[in-house]
C-alpha cells in the first residue's frame, strides 16, 4: 500500500498520516504547508500542492503512483471569500479525483464528506441513514459536499477503482492543535448556549474510532459506496455542559442569529450565520451501514469521546 493523504496538516489527516506511517505504510501527506509535526516521521513524505493547481495536482500523481487516496483537502473554516471555498472544495476535488480516476496505480480513493451535507432541519429523523437525501440549505461546507458527490456520481470512473464516500460527523481527540473548535470553544467559554426549542443534539466521533474504520476500509478491498461515519450515540448540550460544570445559557433564535450575523459582517468571529442554523436542528447520523459491515463496536460515545478530548488536551496545554 502506498497511501496519498491530501490536506494532510489538517487535524484529521495528521492523525491518519501519523498512525499509518508508524504502522510502516508508505505514505505521501499533501498541503500548502508541512505539518510542524511531520519532520522527522518515518515512512513519511510531504508534497507541497495546491489541489487548485491541476498541473500541481497531475504532477502529484505522476510523480506518486499511490494505491490509495484519502481526500481531505478542503476548506473547514467558513470565509468571506465564497470563491475562495468553491475553488479548493469543488475544483480541488475535482483535480484529485480525475488523476486519481486516470492513474493506473490508484485502486481505492475515500473522499471525505460532512454529516452537514445532509441539512439542518426541523423535520430530521433522529437516525439518518444514508439513504436520505443530502439537503444542506444555506451553509457553504454542506453545499460544496453535495455539489461533488452528485459530479462523482456522473463521473465516469475506472471499473478497477473502488470509490468510498464517508459522510462523517465532528472528530475530536488529544491530537487537534489549533485553537478553535468544538472542543476548545465549548469547554473555554463560561457557558454553554442553548438555542433550539428542544435540546439540541451532538454527535462526534474519537479519532481512535475514526483511526480503526478507516484501517478496515483500506484493508477491505470490495467496499463502495456511501457510509456515514459517526458513533452509535449522541449527546445534548445539557449533557456536555455538565461535564464541564457550566450552566447553560438560553437565547432566542432570532437573537442569537443577529449576534451572529453582526459578528461575521464585521470579521469578528469564524461562525458564519448558517451555523446557526446547524445549531438549531440537529444532524444525527446513524453508522448502522459500517457498523454491519465490520461487526464493528464504537470504543467511545459521543460523550466520553467529548470528555477524553477535553481531558487530554488539558494534559497536553493544547486548550
Amino acid at each position: 500500500m502506498k497511501l496519498l493523504i491530501t490536506g494532510s496538516s489538517g487535524y484529521v489527516g495528521n492523525v491518519l498520516a501519523q498512525h499509518f506511517a508508524k504502522k510502516g505504510v508508505i505514505v505521501v501527506g499533501a498541503d500548502i504547508v508541512p505539518h510542524r509535526f511531520q519532520h522527522d516521521l518515518g515512512h513519511f513524505t510531504f508534497v507541497q500542492c495546491d489541489v487548485r493547481d491541476q498541473s500541481a495536482v497531475r504532477a502529484l500523481f505522476e510523480k506518486t503512483h499511490p494505491t490509495h487516496v484519502i481526500h481531505l483537502a478542503y476548506l473547514m473554516d467558513p470565509a468571506h471569500d465564497r470563491s475562495l471555498e468553491d475553488d479548493i472544495d469543488i475544483n480541488g476535488t475535482k483535480y484529485v479525483f480525475t488523476f486519481a480516476n486516470s492513474t493506473a496505480s490508484v485502486k481505492k480513493f475515500i473522499e471525505m464528506s460532512s454529516t452537514s451535507a445532509y441539512g439542518a432541519r426541523s423535520n430530521n429523523p433522529l437516525w439518518m441513514t444514508e439513504e436520505h437525501p443530502i439537503e444542506p440549505i444555506d451553509y457553504v461546507y454542506g453545499i460544496n459536499k453535495k455539489i461533488i458527490e452528485e459530479w462523482m456520481n456522473e463521473f465516469p470512473t475506472r471499473k478497477d477503482i473502488h470509490v468510498v464516500t464517508f459522510r462523517m460527523c465532528s472528530a475530536v481527540g488529544e491530537h487537534y492543535y489549533k485553537p478553535g473548535g468544538v472542543v476548545s470553544t465549548f469547554s473555554r467559554a463560561p457557558f454553554a448556549i442553548s438555542i433550539a426549542d428542544e435540546p439540541q443534539k451532538v454527535q462526534f466521533i474519537h479519532e481512535e474510532d475514526l483511526i480503526a474504520l478507516m484501517e478496515k476500509v483500506l484493508a477491505d478491498e470490495t467496499i463502495h459506496g456511501i457510509y456515514n461515519l459517526a458513533p452509535d450515540s449522541f449527546a445534548t448540550v445539557a449533557d456536555l455542559a455538565a461535564t464541564q460544570h457550566k450552566m447553560v445559557l438560553r437565547l432566542p433564535h432570532w437573537l442569537f442569529y443577529c449576534i451572529i450575523w453582526l459578528l461575521w459582517k464585521f470579521r469578528l468571529t469564524s461562525i458564519s450565520p448558517p451555523i446557526v442554523r446547524l445549531m438549531t436542528h440537529s444532524i444525527i447520523a446513524s453508522p448502522k451501514k459500517i457498523m454491519d459491515r465490520y461487526h464493528y463496536h464504537f470504543k467511545y460515545s459521543t460523550l466520553e469521546a467529548f470528555c477524553d478530548a477535553v481531558e487530554k488536551r488539558r494534559k497536553n496545554k493544547t486548550l
